[in-house]
């Protein structure tokens, strides 16, 4: 057992977390009363991504309340699995996470389920109370509170009174030119063939159709685009929140 306790903490400390957790789940099998064991076998499958395998060994060794190492590690797989009414339940029904902590990880709940208002208001009312709290979350509550969002009612409505000016309001600048070119193009060719010969001007009515046809499709393209730049901007929220919640910073 002493060899493979010095071999499992060689191979965590070299991060070969994988390896680590095969070592760490056969000293768990020699000692079961180690908390330390069942520590380290659980922040192996975490960082090795294996979050399932973690949360079955937690709720085998414990029941709600377990002590707080191991409750934290509980709340930050359920975090990293997006299991956030999980992790409100668990919260709310735990008392051996402390005060500071639950705070911290109700803050990760709220960037997580999009409330980043709720986070930020959570984490500055927190801060006053406790001053080591995490530098990295306080600035992403920040940022995330500060983020603006693309409505696709408005997107739809910019570009429909100017063709490609809802791809701008999206930040698709390429997008929007192009639109505004083409509609424009098609539309004067078409122009061109009615002036020259007349309502029945089969060259006009194919570029009209073609551009009639593309600037609807601009319009829900654009109001897509909005939804499209939403999701980018959630995203990358939510991966940031994801990297701290990895971390062992807290």
């Amino acid at each position: 057992m002493e060899n493979s306790k010095k071999y499992a903490e060689y191979l965590f400390a070299g991060r070969q977390y994988k390896l680590a957790a095969e070592e760490y789940e056969r000293l768990v099998f020699f000692d079961s009363s180690n908390i330390i064991f069942k520590l380290r076998l659980v922040k192996s499958y975490r960082l090795t991504g294996d979050l399932r395998s973690g949360i079955t060994q937690i709720n085998s060794f414990y029941g709600i309340n377990m002590p707080e190492p191991m409750a934290i590690e509980f709340v930050k797989l359920q975090l990293l699995s997006d299991s956030l009414k999980v992790v409100n339940d668990f919260l709310s029904l735990n008392n051996t996470i402390s005060p500071e902590s639950k705070v911290i990880y109700q803050s990760c709940d709220l960037l997580l389920s999009g409330d980043y208002k709720g986070a930020d208001m959570l984490v500055k009312t927190s801060v006053v109370r406790n001053p080591s709290f995490p530098k990295n979350l306080i600035s992403l509550s920040e940022s995330a509170a500060r983020t603006k969002f693309k409505s696709p009612f408005i997107a739809a409505g910019f570009s429909s009174i100017i063709p490609g000016t809802g791809k701008f309001y999206t930040k698709n600048w390429a997008d929007g030119i192009f639109s505004i070119l083409f509609v424009a193009g098609n539309a004067w060719q078409s122009y061109r063939g009615f002036k020259e010969h007349g309502i029945k001007s089969a060259y006009g009515w194919a570029f009209g159709t073609l551009s009639a046809s593309f600037y609807i499709g601009n319009i829900f393209g654009s109001a897509k685009a909005a939804r499209r730049y939403n999701l980018l901007r959630k995203n990358e929220i939510k991966n940031k929140t994801f990297e701290i919640v990895r971390s062992d910073n807290f």
